[in-house]
């Protein structure tokens, strides 16, 4: 069973693509995966509200009603689709632009400057933003232009990660947080919320933190979008006051109510990835919720969450590809085992069978070595079961792997059971190693989805090659072998040993291969930290 190693590219495909079954779920994850195996009917309401407030715009209404049902839309959709928020913004643009009323015009460039940094789209985002002059605003639509700066310039030093211009945005999400708690009107929730934000992101006050956004927790609906972000900052601070019960809530919670609003700008569900994996080790259900979350992020489009997801996921690929490689150990162990134990009845049962010829020669009673018999084979019934728990628990860690190896699996126990050993010898050999079709498959939905993230990662290569020496792939192929071991260093997995096994090929095979493709390169020595440094492609 050693021989399933030779399926790890398909094991990360799995990652990228699938959303395994679990079981034994953790009490406290119950409601979780109860909404998420849902998620789809809270979209579908979701969407009838929108589109019962579509059908309330007729063509021919007054623009403020026009505009009043465009602004809704945008809310809506804010943090649901990108595309379909601009269009709205942009419908409401054209009415406003010869109205000549300067707020309805700057609430349009406040929208769209939301929107753009809820996408990722910061340096615009700042673009529309000053546009406007702020003395000019009315008292509510100051609010929104400070929380439009705020939300940007929070975004856009998380999306930054870095030394130099991180801690700019940081200060200046900073001063727009506290013009905006300024007109913030008091005794409200939004009011508590942003006090809360304030202690957590710039004074490091967690027990302050910690008390208003239990406030707003206290006051609103879960469906609703400040109860999903007061939710998911009180865990972050319940996580710096290191009270790892009260953290692990309230993610929980903060995702739970994610999927309610439903929304597809969420962080909470990675986040909650990430601890049961490092907490818990429920691989499956990690790679679940990444999938989920990864899935959202590239419906939406947005760019922080795809990189955010990005960086945890080779983790839990990793994770979850050593504990399959453990599992089938294990079960290569378990089978080595069923052999050594049905020789051992075979043995057994011939002692037996002396043991029954002796005891008739010297006379002894039949009842006594029943009774033993009635003992043995009490032994072997529990010998029996304990095999066949051991192979029930491999399958179970295997059924979201592959339903090829549950078939297996019966062929196996059953060749086991009625002896024929030498036919389970060639069951083995023959599953040795994939089929071309499966191979063929799997590379083709390796290379899908890596050039889904990386469009022009051939062209890029290319670019670093010598000019009579570039990689063409043929026609029928979406990358060759060279592009594919490129990909995989690309991707971090730079050891040969390992890449020989994820694309089948011998380590020599590999070696030899890296080295005519540094030979190729204009710059032999830096070749493989280039490709490493290709950045994905996402796309506006």
């Amino acid at each position: 069973m050693n021989k399933m190693r030779t399926f790890p590219i398909f094991m990360l495909l799995v990652l990228l693509t699938t959303s395994p079954v679990y079981a034994k779920p953790q009490n406290d994850l119950a409601s979780l995966d109860s909404v998420l195996s849902i998620r789809d009917t809270f979209l579908k309401n979701k969407k009838r509200r929108i589109d019962s407030i579509k059908s309330r715009i007729p063509v021919n209404a007054p623009i403020m009603d026009k505009l009043k049902g465009y602004d809704r839309l945008y809310e809506e959709y804010l943090t649901l689709s990108f595309d379909s928020a601009m269009k709205y913004i942009n419908l409401a643009e054209k009415l406003v632009s010869d109205t000549g009323d300067y707020d309805l015009n700057a609430k349009v460039k406040i929208h769209k400057s939301m929107s753009y940094a809820t996408s990722g789209h910061f340096s615009q985002a700042i673009d529309e933003l000053k546009k406007i002059q702020s003395s000019c605003l009315s008292d509510t639509l100051l609010e929104k232009y400070y929380q439009a700066y705020q939300w940007t310039y929070g975004l856009w030093a998380e999306y930054s990660q870095d030394k130099t211009f991180a801690p700019i945005y940081y200060r200046n999400s900073k001063t727009y947080l506290d013009s905006l708690i300024q007109v913030t009107p008091r005794n409200t929730s939004l009011y508590n919320y942003r006090i809360a934000e304030k202690a957590l992101m710039f004074n490091h006050d967690f027990e302050t933190a910690k008390k208003n956004y239990l406030k707003v927790v206290d006051k609103e609906p879960k469906n609703s979008r400040l109860y999903a972000q007061s939710a998911f900052a009180l865990a972050q601070a319940y996580n710096n006051l290191q009270d790892r019960a009260n953290y692990r809530k309230w993610l929980i919670n903060a995702a739970i109510s994610d999927q309610m609003i439903p929304l597809k700008e969420n962080l909470a569900l990675q986040d909650v990835a990430i601890l049961i994996k490092n907490e818990d080790g429920d691989l499956e259900r990690a790679n679940a919720y990444l999938t989920y979350s990864l899935n959202d992020a590239l419906e939406y489009n947005n760019r922080l969450r795809i990189l955010e997801i990005g960086k945890k996921l080779p983790a839990i690929a990793t994770a979850y590809q050593e504990t399959v490689l453990a599992k089938n150990k294990q079960l290569h162990l378990y089978l080595v085992t069923i052999v050594i134990i049905v020789i051992i009845l075979i043995i057994a049962i011939a002692i037996i069978i002396e043991q029954k010829r002796k005891i008739r020669n010297r006379n002894v009673t039949l009842s006594t070595f029943n009774d033993q018999l009635k003992v043995f084979n009490k032994q072997l019934q529990e010998t029996n079961r304990s095999r066949e728990q051991y192979i029930n628990l491999f399958l179970n860690l295997c059924a979201g792997y592959i339903d090829k190896y549950n078939r297996m699996q019966l062929t196996v126990t059953s060749k086991v059971k009625a002896g024929q050993y030498n036919e389970l010898q060639k069951l083995l050999q023959a599953n040795s190693r994939p089929s071309e079709a499966e191979l063929r498959e799997v590379f083709f939905n390796f290379d899908t989805a890596f050039l889904r993230l990386y469009p022009d990662f051939i062209k890029n290569v290319n670019t670093l090659l010598q000019p009579d020496k570039a990689i063409c792939p043929k026609s029928s192929e979406l990358l060759n072998a060279n592009l594919r071991i490129l990909a995989l260093i690309r991707m971090g997995i730079t050891d040969s040993t390992k890449i020989a096994t994820l694309l089948f090929y011998s380590q020599q095979t590999i070696f030899n291969r890296r080295t005519e493709m540094r030979n190729r390169a204009i710059n032999r020595d830096s070749f493989e930290k280039e490709i490493m440094d290709i950045c994905p492609i996402y796309p506006e």
